[in-house]
């Protein structure tokens, strides 16, 4: 695994604590925002000029900070509202191209008032160069805070389940301070540091397999219980929990049952009925959170999915969480609440469709590390 760097001093006063949906984290954020001074840097997959683009946006101009920046991927630049801008039924969606304005108007307009905007990994014709996005989402406020997760800001991710984990210690805040700054000059870091019962990952898109490999390893040493929630979770993460089951620990899995990949839980039944996993379908709506806790003692969460792209070409942040006050918290407010909310899969996987996405995802897998 990658190494970390030794523990930052100072981290023994680190406060972290969960933000479960959009509204937790709204509530918590424009208070830190409101309170800034010297910077607030945002960085997102996707930011869009809808009523959730521009309530951040105005917050931003409120601010006193000094410099205060937003970085997107170029993903944003092309998808809005999940639909993809210049395919041929787009091209007429009225409603679409008036948001597509909304956005331009939105960015010009916080440019104008002294905020930076800046996009990563320009979209090219290469099968990496199209895949590979910088997948974090990362808030960081005068070297004193930061939110790690899931939540990107547009009307239609704000509406979905999900969660941000918010750090308050000087130390992490300095850590994705920097590596928010090195993302906005382009280069994309593989690092790591060790704070209070927490270590930070950064993954660059490249090597991103030395870190997982370690947290696959963690699964390959569970002696009880696995529980997992992610939308889009496929290979290699399966392959061990299904060694992991037959090893003989629980292993539990949350997937939405709408998903806006609709072909996911199909997926999911398909991996979950043939490894004799624990199959939830989350109900009502989307859920976006991505976290796996092991043996309940450690907690790993961040802006991953748990799938092929996280695994080889995505940058992300991936942070495993040992504090047994917070494993409490995810227990009490996530997996509780999240089995309320879902229903056992006790239908019959499709396996023809199942086998299909499978040897689909699987090319998908060959093609990448090949292009690579």
């Amino acid at each position: 695994m990658l190494a970390l760097r030794k523990r930052i001093r100072g981290s023994q006063s680190l406060k972290i604590d969960i933000q479960v949906d959009f509204d937790a984290f709204w509530l918590s954020l424009q208070a830190d925002i409101s309170s800034s001074r010297d910077y607030v840097f945002i960085q997102t997959f996707s930011f869009e000029g809808d009523s959730v683009g521009k309530k951040l946006s105005n917050l931003l101009m409120s601010a006193a900070a000094a410099d205060k920046r937003i970085l997107a991927d170029s993903f944003t630049k092309f998808v809005l509202s999940d639909k993809f801008l210049y395919s041929p039924i787009n091209l007429f969606n009225s409603k679409l191209r008036q948001e597509w304005r909304e956005t331009i108007r939105m960015i010009r307009s916080i440019e104008e008032a002294g905020i930076r905007v800046n996009f990563t990994n320009s979209i090219g014709l290469s099968l990496v160069k199209c895949l590979g996005r910088n997948h974090k989402k990362l808030v960081v406020i005068d070297d004193r805070v930061a939110y790690i997760g899931g939540i990107n800001f547009s009307e239609h991710n704000s509406q979905w389940h999900d969660m941000m984990i918010r750090i308050e210690d000087a130390g992490a805040a300095q850590f994705l301070r920097d590596d928010f700054l090195a993302s906005w000059n382009g280069q994309n870091q593989l690092d790591a540091k060790s704070f209070d019962k927490v270590a930070i990952y950064l993954l660059d898109g490249r090597s991103n397999s030395d870190v997982f490999n370690a947290l696959l390893g963690l699964i390959d040493a569970a002696q009880e219980s696995i529980f997992i929630e992610s939308p889009y979770m496929t290979l290699p993460f399966y392959d061990r929990l299904r060694d992991a089951r037959r090893r003989g620990v629980s292993v539990r899995i949350i997937t939405p049952e709408i998903n806006n990949w609709s072909y996911f839980p199909q997926y999911a039944q398909y991996e979950s009925a043939s490894s004799g996993i624990e199959l939830r379908l989350y109900k009502n709506r989307m859920s976006h959170l991505k976290a796996m806790l092991i043996d309940d003692q450690y907690l790993i969460v961040g802006s991953s999915n748990f799938d092929y792209l996280s695994y080889t070409v995505y940058q992300e942040i991936i942070a495993v969480i040992t504090d047994p006050d917070l494993i409490a918290s995810f227990r009490e407010e996530v997996i509780c609440e999240d089995m309320k909310n879902s229903s056992s899969f006790e239908g019959k996987a499709i396996n023809i469709r199942g086998r299909w996405l499978k040897f689909k995802l699987g090319l998908l897998a060959k093609l990448l590390e090949f292009f690579s």
